[in-house]
């Protein structure tokens, strides 16, 4: 093989290689990134843990992807939206480690309390002053908790000058959830199973409320497709969760930050 055909054949491989990619890459959109995220849980003696994460804000063709939600856009009509959505639920989550490594849990016999996937249909309108509402209801897929929870949530987006090359935008979340009584006991109750000889009666938790704050920071590089962000989600449960044994209150708090690659 001459030089000048391995040099072409090569350039044929990369561009081939590129095509391939921008191809696969195409229908990607928003930021996708690699994050770190800390929560502080709402287990006794559990510490704060930091997990990396990939989290998307964007979509991919036909699919858009917030984070740990995921669905499809069925209708649209520029005041109104309905969509078939997925669910990952993770911040309530208590695993064999923690479990063995908390002085309180492992007093009981208790089972890892798992994530669990969730999938419904969620209904939103545009709101004036740029705000949006958002109602979702979801039943457990995966057979964790088997039952469901519902949503309204309110939220918006604003660009924020801070004298930057480009504005810091600001996704602000505030919403109430029904979590159903199956819900609640699977993740915050104690069945007669778990405990130990010796030890207080199980703990039947009700059906409960909670409050949703998320508030989301986001800058795009200037003259660059890399984006960071940093955030807050907290989650503040009534007393059917407060009130468990295996609970030190009802907040869950979560914190995170990132870096990633706008599509």
């Amino acid at each position: 093989m001459t030089l000048i055909a391995a040099i072409a054949l090569q350039q044929t491989a990369v561009a081939e290689s590129n095509y391939s990619w921008s191809s696969f890459t195409e229908p990607a959109y928003g930021l996708w990134s690699l994050a770190a995220n800390h929560r502080i849980s709402v287990f006794r003696d559990v510490p704060t843990h930091t997990t990396p994460a990939l989290l998307v804000f964007g979509g991919y063709g036909s699919v858009f992807i917030e984070a740990n939600r995921f669905g499809h856009n069925f209708y649209r009509d520029g005041t109104w939206f309905a969509s078939a959505v997925g669910n990952l639920r993770t911040h309530s989550t208590l695993s064999r480690q923690q479990i063995d490594n908390s002085d309180v849990l492992s007093r009981y016999d208790l089972d890892e309390r798992k994530a669990a996937l969730e999938a419904g249909l969620q209904v939103g309108r545009r709101l004036p002053h740029g705000w949006f509402a958002r109602f979702a209801w979801l039943q457990d897929v995966s057979q964790r908790h088997r039952s469901s929870e519902t949503e309204l949530l309110l939220y918006r987006r604003d660009e924020l000058d801070l004298g930057l090359p480009r504005p810091v935008i600001l996704l602000s979340v505030a919403g109430v959830q029904r979590q159903s009584a199956g819900l609640n006991n699977y993740y915050f109750g104690i069945d007669k199973k778990e405990i130990r000889e010796g030890q207080p009666s199980v703990y039947r938790a009700d059906a409960g409320w909670s409050a949703e704050l998320e508030l989301i920071a986001s800058y795009r590089l200037r003259n660059s497709d890399v984006g960071v962000y940093a955030g807050l989600r907290h989650y503040q449960y009534d007393q059917s969760v407060s009130d468990s044994p295996l609970t030190h209150g009802g907040l869950i708090q979560q914190y995170f930050t990132g870096v990633g690659w706008y599509f």
